[in-house]
């Protein structure tokens, strides 16, 4: 078994894989966190975040929505990356009505949210 700290690790290492163009390592590691603890909303919405890279929208919202904000509707990172995707997808007005909410709150999803806020805004 692996620890918590060990999970936010390879968590860490897939997220550093999509953002280097390396998603296909990227979901092997978030499938076995998956395979370790299912449902983990952190794995989901990096999953979710591999879909996003490629320009794969569709199965990135589908994962957002039904594996991750149908449990917890109001997960900030999930909301994060479902704007970010609809932003990426040039759905600037439903990107505006997932992010302005979240923009106003603190942490790390309220910071990213605030900044694609404004970009969907120019749009």
């Amino acid at each position: 078994m692996l620890s918590d700290a060990q999970i936010s690790r390879l968590l860490d290492v897939a997220n550093a894989a999509c953002h280097t163009g390396n998603v296909a390592d990227a979901r092997v590691i978030y499938e076995g966190v998956l395979a370790l603890k299912p449902a983990f909303a952190p794995a989901l919405v990096g999953k979710a975040l591999s879909h996003v890279v490629v320009d794969d929208f569709d199965e990135a919202e589908r994962i957002l929505k039904e594996e991750v904000l149908s449990v917890r509707p109001d997960d900030p990172e999930g909301l994060a990356v479902l704007g970010l995707s609809r932003l990426l997808a040039r759905r600037y007005d439903e990107a505006v009505d997932v992010l302005a909410p979240l923009a106003g709150g603190e942490g790390p999803a309220a910071a990213l949210a605030a900044g694609l806020l404004e970009k969907a805004r120019q749009a």
